[in-house]
């Protein structure tokens, strides 16, 4: 810990958050700025609209806050989080089919975001050298070859050897930046135009398939409706219309339902009927998947930038909580063995993110790239053989325990390598060239099919910095 040092962190969410966690043994002091009030309670604000809607916190993301803050993923349980395996607990309909369940390591925990992010700020904020100071900032103060700390609204400055932009995707930081005399990041877009509607529910007993605590039918580029419902604290579930490109779910309860209807499962809706809905629902919608390239612009020493302010994801894959979290293992590694006074400790942050990005980018742009409508801003669209490869990897995968793994932890761990291993490629390569079909037992949309099997542990990806 460098003596008399601070690091300064705009946005108090999960990912300020945990930023937090990651900095606080490599700085005498870390202070939280966020321009929310903060409720006492778990509850909505309005810096996160999106805060009621379904979210999720995937394998990797449970395994990286245990690894930051540990304990935490008995205190998500016993805060009312629902322990489950997300191999085999979340039956998920593809275009090609029901997903292939597996028994997996994919341990996750299920909550609704609001008592998720209460739960971690209660933990994070009593580590000792951890202040959160209620304000907005508007701007950063230095010049163009270092950020010395930020301006907020009504004149208080507060000064910081190191700053990391946590604000999301609405973030500022391009601006403030461009005001010091640098460029702006260049931005890559993958516009799929998401909307999605969540309500929570009280579920009867005995209405669920055995063996199945959650549902998803995705939308897909043949059919753009989605639906979806998982169990959360409270023993609530929230149930999830989804769209894609436009298909915007409503918010009045029965063109809600309606909207559910034309998902490619009806199970979701036929539930959705027979459930008590305890709160309203509400509607949230986005561009897509957005990222700004940080590490390629000539940005002043003593900033960096994570989370949704780098990568922000069509939140239908869950994946941003889980994103940060990974940010945050990473920038530990990175700051426990550095100088906190070392002005290009915010370089090497947003180099150490990159990789983290660059994997998680891709993988989402694989599968919104397959909407031919889809707008690519910055990037180019998949070429058609990629994308016939990866329908028939996904048609392997409702049957072949392989093939089912290597999805499923791609998700949930950014395990890309699992696609592309020799074996499989070569049962992808089979079946295509025998023309197979999926076996109709793993098509129908009414009935969920039995676990396929068990799946070795996965090779999780080393996305922390050495050396």
């Amino acid at each position: 810990m460098a003596h008399g040092s601070t690091a300064l962190i705009i946005g108090g969410s999960i990912g300020g958050l945990l930023t937090a966690t990651a900095l606080h043994r490599a700085f005498d002091e870390v202070v939280l700025v966020e321009s929310d009030e903060l409720p006492e309670r778990p509850g909505p604000r309005s810096g996160v609209p999106q805060g009621t809607q379904v979210h999720a916190l995937l394998a990797i993301g449970a395994r990286s806050m245990e690894q930051l803050l540990p304990g935490i993923v008995d205190e998500l349980i016993a805060a009312g989080g629902v322990p489950m395996d997300a191999g085999c607990d979340v039956a998920i309909f593809e275009a090609e089919g029901w997903a292939g369940r597996i028994t997996s390591e994919a341990h996750v925990v299920s909550m609704r975001r609001t008592h998720l992010e209460h739960v971690v700020r209660r933990r994070v904020l009593e580590l000792p050298n951890v202040t959160l100071r209620p304000g907005e900032v508007i701007g950063l103060t230095g010049d163009g070859a270092r950020v010395t700390g930020v301006r907020l609204e009504g004149g208080s400055r507060v000064t910081a050897d190191l700053v990391v932009d946590s604000s999301g995707r609405g973030s500022r930081a391009p601006v403030w930046l461009e005001e010091l005399g640098c460029a702006r990041p260049e931005e890559q877009e993958l516009r799929s135009y998401v909307g999605y509607a969540t309500v929570p529910v009280r579920i009867p007993e005995g209405v669920f398939p055995d063996g199945v605590p959650a549902i998803l039918s995705h939308p897909t580029p043949a059919n753009l409706y989605g639906s979806s419902v998982i169990p959360v604290d409270g023993g609530l579930h929230l149930f999830g219309a989804l769209g894609m490109m436009k298909a915007y779910p409503p918010t009045e309860r029965e063109a809600f339902l309606a909207h559910m209807d034309k998902a490619s499962s009806p199970i979701v809706a036929e539930i959705a009927r027979k459930a008590e809905f305890v709160g309203d629902i509400v509607g949230y919608r986005m561009p897509g998947t957005r990222r700004r390239l940080w590490t390629g612009v000539d940005r002043p020493d003593g900033f960096a930038a994570v989370g949704d302010s780098v990568l922000s994801i069509n939140p239908l894959y869950g994946q941003g909580m889980s994103v940060v979290a990974v940010e945050a293992v990473a920038i530990r590694a990175l700051a426990d063995r550095a100088d906190a006074h070392d002005g290009r400790l915010g370089a090497r942050i947003q180099d150490a993110v990159e990789p983290i990005v660059e994997r998680v980018f891709q993988l989402v742009c694989g599968i919104d790239g397959r909407y031919p409508d889809a707008k690519h801003i910055g990037i180019e669209p998949l070429p058609a053989e990629v994308v016939a490869m990866a329908r028939a990897m996904g048609e392997l995968a409702c049957e072949d325990v392989e093939a089912s793994r290597a999805f499923r932890y791609a998700v949930q761990f950014f395990a890309n390598e699992e696609l592309m291993t020799q074996s499989l490629v070569t049962k992808v390569l089979e079946w295509m060239g025998a023309g197979r079909a999926v076996a109709e037992v793993h098509k129908d949309p009414h009935t969920i099919p039995g676990i396929l099997g068990v799946a070795d542990p996965p090779t999780v990806p080393d996305l922390v910095p050495h050396g």
